[in-house]
């Protein structure tokens, strides 16, 4: 029953864009328990919507969880984040762009200084179906990348940069093993190497 109302919620929400509505429907349900997996479910639908849609919902989960509403916890949602990357090497076979677009609601959720850097790349450098697995696959990588990225193009470099400052993070230690590759991290450290020499 939850997860048909969360579904129908989300729905509604992306088709009328009112925050208050859904926060309503939350309250009424009264159900924090189920929170995360809510979180779960919203993204892992947002992957097969459009990118405003999924615009919007990275800030319904930042207006949720900032304390003017707290309506959600940072837990609920970290716990809905490992969800989505429980099932997220999965997920990329019917949206092969599931990666990047975790990615970019990552971002948001950053930005929006609801969750840090730290805490997402603790949560991509340990995520999978099993521990790490991840990583190993060159997912992990693709979606900090993702994040990265939408973070520079959001705030700029000199954003970028503290963010990446303060979260203690080393690039490398989402670089998968052989053969695997993470073009899109690939592609940010060149790019990012290419910016310090300049």
């Amino acid at each position: 029953m939850y997860c048909y109302f969360y579904h129908v919620t989300i729905f509604f929400f992306c088709s009328a864009r009112d925050e208050k509505e859904v926060a309503l429907c939350i309250r009424d349900l009264n159900s924090p328990s189920f929170h995360p997996s809510m979180i779960a479910l919203w993204v892992s639908d947002s992957f097969e919507r459009k990118d405003l849609e999924r615009d919007l919902l990275a800030m319904l989960l930042v207006n949720l969880t900032k304390p003017r509403d707290s309506m959600l916890s940072q837990g609920q949602l970290i716990k809905g984040f490992e969800s989505v990357l429980g099932t997220l090497e999965d997920a990329v076979i019917d949206a092969p762009k599931g990666a990047e677009y975790l990615g970019l609601i990552l971002a948001r959720v950053i930005m929006g200084d609801v969750l840090s850097l730290r805490e997402i790349g603790q949560l991509l450098h340990d995520g999978g179906e099993e521990a790490g697995r991840l990583r190993q696959l060159g997912l992990a990588g693709d979606v900090l990348g993702s994040t990265l990225a939408m973070i520079k193009k959001g705030g700029g470099e000199t954003v970028l940069n503290e963010i990446l400052r303060s979260s203690n993070l080393h690039l490398e230690d989402f670089r998968p093993p052989d053969p695997f590759r993470s073009r899109i991290l690939e592609i940010l450290i060149r790019d990012m190497v290419m910016d310090y020499q300049d």
